[in-house]
This record gives structure tokens, C-alpha cells and sequence, in this order.
């Protein structure tokens, strides 16, 4: 396959030249048409049989009329997209078009073994050939690109019918105070001296793998102030760096555990074809992320872990039910110092943050939504995170920092993505999540009486790019204005 920067870049060279303007062909006189169609056959195929098996991947969304392109909430950002032509412009379409082979690669995966064999010979005969043609000739004119940038967007995760029909702007109101009452509440914890936590079981701490020492931070912030950028800004990181970031900031989990559905583990398909834990081998999830923050691209790094469940506390617990996580979020500033830290289930519930004196809160919204909730304002920061979780609800309590990590069972950190292609037990792979981005069986009681506020299955377990976190207004985890919405620097 030709780099795609010599396509774009050969197309936008063309263009410049008045010469080189292309006169229109008829059909059939177009021997590139027949191609193109049967290349647009080709995904047509491929997205019919992803779509008939049920395999389909919701991490990124697909653009109408450009079946070889994806985009996530970031690469979607205005800030972000470029103008037609030009370096940037073939950066950003070289991401889209990695976005899309990577959901493509777990959905083939995921596959009934009859329908991938059919598929195979076909795609590693055109497929790339295939997205040569295609991205010439749709994007062979400023027009077609300022058509590709207008029709690359995400939508939000929250349905207006739902909405209209709930009534949300009366029923948001009793929401809204809800919702400022569990703030209140879970502020009032973390004002709790560690000593005075309740503990119902005994506190177990899950620590980094051997060897995670990681790095000084004057060595995190020659790698970060030293790393190449793309033509949008976005650091390029080395493998092997950024896996000492991630050793270097990979949390220490301590949690109250009274039972195995307070321990971590790693996720598989059961014999019963139901998405379960094996606390015998606890994993923590990682993945990378970006932000934006006045006017820079930011590096996120991002932990999650997954318990069995979240116990019912009573008879009548609308909260209760299979599968529970936590996903925690590290913000590094350009300099390698981390910025702010957030976190939330991975439900897209409780979503607070946990902001660096280096920031300072910017005045509330005046609009009709849900503040933020910033649960703990982070002062000392030697030695290595420490997440305080409680039992059973698996809320966060603190984050404190500790230079003594040794004790404790050692997890394993594995790639987030592993996750969208597990093996079942009786041969083939399948997704933890479902083509709309759900994870079957994690549904809650709460989504009979939540819904007017538009989320869909609130309360049940996601996939990265699909998790709301806010019930009146909109905000998604994923938003690339996040932290610049809520903060500004304070230095």
C-alpha cells in the first residue's frame, strides 16, 4: 500500500495547479468507477457479516459515506481537525483510518469461523488496494475533504426521545438535587481522616507488577518534553516508553475486601457463555488517551479494574448486580507532572475528580447541568498513588501517596483493548461488549427509574468511548474538553 501522505499529499499538490483540475468522466467511461463500487462491496460485505454475527465494535464511531474511516470524541474535537490539505489534514485521516483496521481487526476476530474464511482471501487481496482507491477519489478536492471533516463527528450517548418522553426538564430537577446530595456525601467521605474509614472485611492491597519501579520524574519529563509530535500535536510515544509511564504510574489499589466480589481479577467468557472474573489473577486494564487543555494535546493514562459484582445491600438495592469496575485517569501536563487525576465506575457512574494545586476551578456553568464533582484537592504527591476503595459499593474514599508498595499482591497490567476479543470456552472470541457498547448481564434495577434522563442502561458496564457520566446535562469520560471545561491553570 502507497503511505497514504503520498495520496493525500499527491491530490492536494494537484489541486494547487489549475491544470490539474480533473474534468468530469461519465461512468462508463471511468474504469476507477467499477473499481470503487466493488471495493465499497468489499466493506459492505465485511460490515453485513460483522452485523448478521452480532460482532460489531462500538469503541469508535463509524462516518457515514466513508466505510474505511472511524473517530473517536478526540480526533472529532474542532480543535483538533485540520484544514484541507496539507500535513495536518493527512495526519488526521491516517488516524481515522487506523481507527477504523483496529475495530475491523477485533471484529474479524470475533467472527463464526464459516463467515471469517469467507472473508479472508478477499480482504488480504483488496483491502488495501481498495482504501488506495477509495481515499483518492473521495477526498481528490478541497470540497471533498471540507465534506469529510463536516460529516467526522461523534454523537453523545444520551437519547432525546428518552428525554422528551421522560419530561427531563421536570424531571431533572429532582435529579439535580440528588445528585448535589450524593456530592455532598461523598465529599464528607473523603474529609474522613484513612484512620477513621470503616472497614468490613480487611484492607488488601493489589500493587504494580515486579520490576514497575518506573521512572524518576525528571526522566518522565525529558521523555514528554522530548517526544515528537504530530502534525495535530499528538505526542508519539515509543513502546518501551510508554510502558515505563505506565509502570511509573500505575496505582496501588487498597480495598476493604469482605468477600471475592471485592477482589480485582481478570475478565473471561464462563462455561455458561456469561462475562465473569477470575479474582485468582488479578489484572489491572490500561490504555492511552489524550486531552485537550489550553490549546495542547495532553497524555492520559488510564487503569481500570473489574470486580464480580456489586452486592446487594438489602432487598430492594436498584444499584446491585453482575460485574463492577473502576476506571482511574492520570492527566500529565507537557513537563510529565500529572495535572489532575479522575476517576469513575465503569458504568460511567460517579465520575469525580481529583485536581493538582496546579489547577484552580473555573466559575460554575451557568447552564442547566450537573457540576463536577471534585472530591479531594491533591497536595502531596511523593511515592506512588494508593486508591482507598470500600466494600461492596467499590466507592473511591481517597487517593494518598506511599513510598512503601512492597506489601500486597502483585497484579498484571494488560492492554484495555484485549477485552474487545475474548476466547469462549468452546472455541472462537467474542467481545466483552456488545455492538452497542454494552456489557450483557451487567444491567441494574436503576434503569427503570433513570431513564428520563436520556442514558441508556444506566448503570450497566461499557466500553471505553461509550460511558456518559452525567445525568442532567451532557458529559461524556471521553470528551476531549473535559478538564479544560471544569479547570484552568492556576500557575
Amino acid at each position: 500500500m502507497r503511505p497514504l501522505s503520498r495520496l493525500i499529499m499527491g491530490v492536494a499538490a494537484c489541486l494547487a495547479v489549475a491544470a490539474c483540475t480533473p474534468k468530469p468522466i461519465p461512468l462508463a467511461q471511468d474504469p476507477g468507477a467499477v473499481q470503487a463500487a466493488s471495493c465499497r462491496d468489499l466493506y459492505a460485505t465485511m460490515d453485513a457479516q460483522v452485523a448478521k454475527a452480532g460482532v460489531g465494535d462500538a469503541q469508535f464511531a463509524r462516518i457515514a459515506g466513508y466505510p474505511y474511516l472511524r473517530i473517536d470524541r478526540f480526533l472529532a474535537a474542532d480543535d483538533i481537525k485540520p484544514d484541507p490539505g496539507g500535513n495536518g489534514f493527512v495526519a488526521w485521516v491516517e488516524r481515522l483510518r487506523d481507527l477504523d483496521l483496529d475495530a475491523r481487526s477485533f471484529e474479524l476476530q470475533n467472527l463464526p469461523s464459516d463467515a471469517k474464511d469467507a472473508l479472508d482471501a478477499a480482504i488480504d487481496s483488496h483491502l488495501e488496494d481498495c482504501f488506495d482507491l477509495l481515499i483518492t477519489r473521495d477526498l481528490s478536492s478541497t470540497a471533498s475533504q471540507v465534506q469529510l471533516l463536516e460529516s467526522a463527528r461523534v454523537y453523545d450517548d444520551y437519547s432525546l426521545a428518552k428525554r422528551v418522553f421522560g419530561l427531563y426538564p421536570f424531571t431533572s430537577l429532582p435529579f439535580n438535587a440528588g445528585v448535589k446530595d450524593l456530592h455532598e456525601n461523598m465529599q464528607a467521605e473523603f474529609s474522613r481522616s484513612l484512620g477513621s474509614l470503616p472497614v468490613a472485611g480487611r484492607l488488601v492491597r493489589y500493587r504494580p507488577p515486579p520490576g514497575s519501579a518506573g521512572l524518576s520524574a525528571e526522566a518522565v519529563r525529558e521523555l514528554l518534553e522530548n517526544a515528537e509530535r504530530d502534525p495535530l500535536g499528538i505526542p508519539k510515544i515509543p513502546p518501551a516508553d510508554l510502558q515505563a509511564l505506565f509502570a511509573t504510574f500505575a496505582p496501588v489499589y487498597e480495598i476493604d475486601v469482605a468477600g471475592d466480589d471485592d477482589r480485582i481479577g481478570a475478565m473471561f467468557w464462563s462455561d455458561d457463555a456469561i462475562p465473569s472474573v477470575d479474582v485468582s489473577h488479578p489484572v489491572v486494564y490500561r490504555r492511552v488517551s489524550y486531552t485537550r487543555f489550553e490549546g495542547r494535546t495532553l497524555l492520559q493514562l488510564v487503569f481500570s479494574v473489574w470486580f464480580p459484582s456489586r452486592p446487594a445491600d438489602g432487598d430492594f438495592d436498584l444499584l446491585s448486580g453482575r460485574l463492577d469496575g473502576i476506571t482511574f485517569r492520570v492527566t500529565l501536563d507537557r513537563d510529565g507532572r500529572p495535572l489532575v487525576y479522575d476517576s469513575m465506575h465503569n458504568c460511567g457512574c460517579y465520575h469525580l475528580f481529583l485536581p493538582t494545586r496546579r489547577l484552580s476551578r473555573r466559575s460554575p456553568s451557568q447552564g442547566h447541568e450537573e457540576p463536577p464533582l471534585v472530591a479531594q484537592h491533591i497536595v502531596v504527591e511523593q511515592g506512588r498513588v494508593v486508591l482507598r476503595i470500600a466494600h461492596g459499593s467499590h466507592y473511591l474514599q481517597r487517593l494518598y501517596f506511599d513510598t512503601a508498595i512492597d506489601a500486597g499482591e502483585a497484579y498484571a497490567l494488560r492492554d484495555d483493548d484485549s477485552l474487545r476479543s475474548l476466547a469462549l470456552p468452546d472455541g472462537g472470541r467474542r467481545s466483552l461488549f456488545a455492538p452497542d457498547g454494552l456489557v450483557v448481564g451487567s444491567e441494574r434495577g436503576e434503569r427503570w427509574l433513570f431513564w428520563p434522563m436520556g442514558i441508556a442502561e444506566p448503570g450497566a458496564m461499557r466500553q471505553w468511548g461509550r460511558h456518559a457520566t452525567a445525568f442532567v446535562g451532557t458529559r461524556h469520560f471521553d470528551d476531549p474538553d473535559l478538564i479544560e471545561r471544569y479547570f484552568m491553570s492556576a500557575e
